[in-house]
């Protein structure tokens, strides 16, 4: 009586190694693509939120922030963790500045300036604070 051969684990092992290359080609893309897919997310992101990317000049993208509210009838709002996406003539800015105005209940805005890193990608950690009469509202828009 033959006794037959176990191969239990190669189909699992087959698998692992399918998995590994399928990430090694997604890093690859990534890789090359990298910018320019910071780009459609910084283009999408500023649809979404209203602001409308000229292509001329140096202009940021808003990602997203940190609120914290505080007050009944005389508000104090802290923003913090500002992320943004830095564009040069419509296209990434690696190592470069851009401004961001923040600005509290209408009042004038407070302009900082924030610079981003090879990838584009920039973030300010503040808090940057404002106050005024309850509710008082809060935009960071870049320049």
């Amino acid at each position: 009586m033959k006794i037959p051969k176990k191969e239990d684990g190669q189909g699992l092992v087959e698998y692992a190694l399918l998995l590994v290359l399928v990430a090694i080609v997604i890093i690859a893309i990534l890789t090359i693509l990298g910018s320019q897919v910071n780009l459609v997310f910084a283009k999408v992101v500023a649809g979404l939120n209203g602001q409308v990317i000229t292509g001329v000049g140096t202009e940021a993208v808003v990602t997203g922030y940190d609120k914290s509210v505080s007050g009944t009838t005389t508000c104090t709002v802290e923003v913090s963790d500002i992320s943004f996406i830095g564009l040069q003539d419509g296209e990434i800015l690696e190592n470069g500045t851009v401004s961001l105005a923040i600005t509290f209940g209408g009042n004038s805005p407070s302009v900082q300036q924030g610079s981003t890193g090879s990838n584009g990608i920039g973030r300010l950690a503040g808090p940057y604070s404002g106050s005024g009469p309850c509710p008082l509202s809060v935009s960071v828009l870049g320049n």
